[in-house]
């Protein structure tokens, strides 16, 4: 027998952010699971999918018995977000969990092995170093998109993180852009390892909702964890070697454009009207203190816009993916943003004027 009482706001975050880590498509039910376990004189939920863990601790106040139990997560998780009450009971007895919440009543049942769901290795070894929460989350949104969505490329189907010289890197790459973004945070020691990017949707909801200003981080060869308050998310390292991201970073510039970023965002989506009917491509050309965006649809017909830029270098044309481009400027904090050209044919850099700790590379396409 268990039996306490949550409340909804706190225990529905807190389940939101468990059941992210629940096996989707899995031969061992166990794993569509939340388990319940008292502990250190509380009670401790868990979920995994054998690649991400977590543990969250539930606020109960007192609560009687000492079973555990594992129950549907999903199900659970819609339960909760739907009743009217602020005060839920879960009382688990004899196989079966009764939720009550007002005049709201469930019988569940729950799984009949719960001991048999995978152990979780809390063990806070390696290299530990603490970070801003609202730093480590606009580091995770400013790389994320540009992690391969293929899971067949294991060593681009995440981010890469990189602790070296008192800096904290994360780098994420599809192979026709990357992303860069660094942090200089109070280590001494140097390590490397890449976390999927299924994992890391999973952290960057816990980092998103997490309420305190600080996280507590803890990683070597295997496992990276990050604590955030009373929740703990431990994700397994992918056993690959993420390619030398500094290869493509250019060197030096013949071209570099300057120009207002909502003025270039406003003409780039005008002109994706017509390249998404096309080949999806545009065509930028930059004369003097002119940057010209244009695209050719064989069947819709053509577009072009003209946005004021300060040129530093020769006039060139170039043509992207103008979603690849979109995406980057995007992330782009400040007003003004910075295009850095090679040539017709090699990466463009995008960053703002004073850099400030990110950057992105977008391969050009053949015109």
């Amino acid at each position: 027998m268990l039996k306490f009482i949550v409340k909804r706001s706190d225990f529905a975050k807190k389940l939101s952010i468990a059941a992210q880590a629940v096996g989707a498509k899995t031969i061992d039910p166990i794993l569509q699971c939340l388990l319940f376990k008292p502990e250190n004189g509380g009670i401790n939920m868990y979920s995994t999918d054998m690649q991400t863990f977590v543990i969250a601790r539930v606020e109960t106040g007192e609560y009687e018995g000492n079973d555990m139990f594992a129950v549907d997560a999903k199900l659970l998780e819609e339960i909760v977000k739907n009743v009217d009450e602020e005060e839920i009971l879960l009382n688990y007895d004899g196989g079966k969990l009764r939720v009550k919440s007002g005049k709201s009543a469930f019988s569940l049942t729950t799984y009949a092995s719960p001991e048999k769901f995978p152990p979780i290795d809390i063990e806070e070894s390696g290299v530990n170093f603490e970070i801003e929460t609202s730093i480590l989350h606009e580091m995770i949104d400013r790389v994320i998109f540009c992690a391969s969505t293929e899971t067949a490329m294991r060593a681009l189907n995440g981010v890469y993180w990189e602790i070296k010289n008192g800096y904290l890197r994360l780098v994420a790459s599809d192979g026709y852009r990357l992303a860069l973004s660094e942090q200089k945070i109070d280590i001494n020691a140097e390590l490397d390892f890449i976390i999927s990017l299924k994992s890391m949707k999973e952290l960057e909801g816990l980092v998103s909702g997490a309420s305190e200003p600080v996280l507590k981080i803890s990683c070597d060869h295997k496992k990276v964890s990050v604590k955030a308050g009373d929740i703990t998310t431990i994700m397994r390292v992918v056993e690959e070697s993420f390619p030398d991201y500094k290869r493509v970073l250019p060197q030096a510039f013949k071209t570099r454009i300057t120009f207002n970023k909502n003025e270039f965002l406003e003409a780039l989506k005008r002109t994706m009207i017509i390249s998404k009917r096309g080949n999806d491509k545009v065509q930028l050309e930059m004369i003097d203190n002119i940057l010209k965006l244009s695209s050719i649809s064989s069947e819709y017909g053509e577009v072009s816009e003209e946005v004021l830029i300060e040129k530093e270098g020769e006039d060139m044309t170039i043509n992207f993916n103008p979603r690849f481009l979109n995406e980057a400027v995007k992330k782009v904090d400040e007003e003004e943003v910075v295009f850095n050209f090679v040539d017709d044919l090699s990466p463009m850099q995008i960053n703002s004027r004073d850099m400030g700790g990110y950057m992105f590379i977008v391969l050009p396409v053949r015109a």
